[in-house]
C-alpha cells in the first residue's frame, strides 16, 4: 500500500495532466461542430480498419475448414466424373450392335480426400504422409492425385496414416502420353496422342521431371501437355502430369531427353485424393499368371 501511495505521489502529476487533456478534448468535441465531425469521421475510419482486420483474422483461421470442404467436394466431383464416364461408355456400347459391354473396368475408380501432414521435396527420395489409413479404406498401391495432377502411389499404410511415394522419387515411374494440341474447337485430334513414354525424377529441382522412351521421330513442341496414359493399374487415363519445358536428343540419338514442368507444386501441397481402382487385384492376378506361364 505504501508503495502504491509513493507511486502516485511521484507520478500523480502526469496522470493529472493526462486527465485534464482528455477532459479538454471532450469539451472541444462536444461544443464544436467541426472538431466533432472530424473526430467521428476518424473513429468511423478506425472502426472500419478494425473490422477489416477482424474479418481477415477470422478468414485466415477458417481457411483450414474451407480447404477441407473443398477437398471433400473435389473428391465427390471426381466420383461423379467417373460415374458420368461409365454412363457415357455404357450408352455408346448399347448403341453398338456388335460389341455389348456393360462396364469399362478402366473407369471403375472411386476417390477419397486426404490431408498432407508431412512432406519433403529436397531429398533424393521424397515421401508424403497423409492422414488416412487402413481404417479409412486406404490400401497399398493406391494412386494419389491432387486437383492439379498426379502426386504418387501409396506404399505403406497404418491404421490412421499412409506413406506416399510421390513423383519426386526415383523409385516410381509413371506411364504418360503427350497429347496433340487442338487446332480448333471442332478438332477431331483432341484426346489423341503423339506418343507414350515414362516419367521419372532423378533429383534436383522439384518443379521438373524427365520423360523418357519417346522416339525422336515424333514431332513434339515446347508446351505440349503430358497426361497419364492409363497403361497401368495405378492411374486412370487423362490425369494431368505437366507440360514439356524443353527437349533434346538423347545420347544414343534414338530417343528424346524431355524436361517436363510438373503441374503439381509439391512444396505447397496440402490436400490430395486417393483413387481406389475396383479391378486392380483382378488385373494384377491375370497379368501375374501370364508372366508366370512364360
Amino acid at each position: 500500500m505504501n508503495s502504491l501511495i509513493k507511486f502516485f505521489a511521484t507520478y500523480g502529476v502526469y496522470f493529472y495532466f493526462v486527465a485534464l487533456e482528455i477532459f479538454s478534448l471532450v469539451l472541444i468535441v462536444n461544443y464544436n461542430y467541426f472538431q466533432r465531425s472530424r473526430v467521428f469521421s476518424a473513429m468511423n475510419e478506425l472502426s472500419g480498419i478494425l473490422y477489416d482486420l477482424e474479418e481477415s483474422v477470422t478468414d485466415y483461421f477458417s481457411l483450414k475448414s474451407v480447404n477441407e470442404e473443398l477437398s471433400e467436394e473435389n473428391a465427390r466431383l471426381r466420383n461423379d466424373l467417373f460415374l458420368m464416364q461409365q454412363f457415357a461408355y455404357k450408352k455408346a456400347m448399347r448403341q453398338d450392335s456388335v460389341v455389348q459391354m456393360v462396364e469399362n473396368p478402366r473407369l471403375s475408380y472411386t476417390s477419397m480426400s486426404a490431408k498432407v501432414i508431412n512432406n519433403s521435396v529436397h531429398k533424393l527420395q521424397n515421401y508424403i504422409t497423409i492422414n488416412r489409413g487402413s481404417k479409412n479404406g486406404i490400401c497399398q498401391d493406391m494412386s494419389v492425385i491432387s486437383s492439379c495432377g498426379v502426386v504418387g502411389v501409396v506404399k505403406s499404410v497404418s491404421d490412421h496414416f499412409a506413406m506416399v511415394v510421390p513423383v519426386l522419387n526415383p523409385r516410381i515411374r509413371i506411364s504418360c502420353k503427350i497429347k496433340l494440341k487442338a487446332k480448333s474447337a471442332q478438332d477431331l485430334s483432341v484426346g489423341q496422342v503423339k506418343d507414350i513414354g515414362s516419367l521419372v525424377w532423378y533429383g534436383g529441382d522439384y518443379r521438373f521431371a524427365s520423360m523418357e522412351q519417346v522416339p525422336r521421330h515424333v514431332e513434339i513442341e515446347k508446351g505440349d501437355t503430358v497426361i497419364t496414359s492409363g497403361y497401368s493399374d495405378y492411374f486412370p487415363e487423362g490425369i494431368m502430369v505437366g507440360t514439356i519445358e524443353s527437349f533434346d536428343k538423347a545420347t544414343d540419338d534414338n530417343y528424346y531427353d524431355i524436361k517436363v514442368r510438373l503441374s503439381v507444386n509439391f512444396s505447397t501441397l496440402s490436400y490430395v485424393e486417393v483413387l481406389d481402382y475396383k479391378y486392380k487385384k483382378e488385373q494384377e492376378e491375370l497379368e501375374s499368371a501370364i508372366l508366370t506361364d512364360n
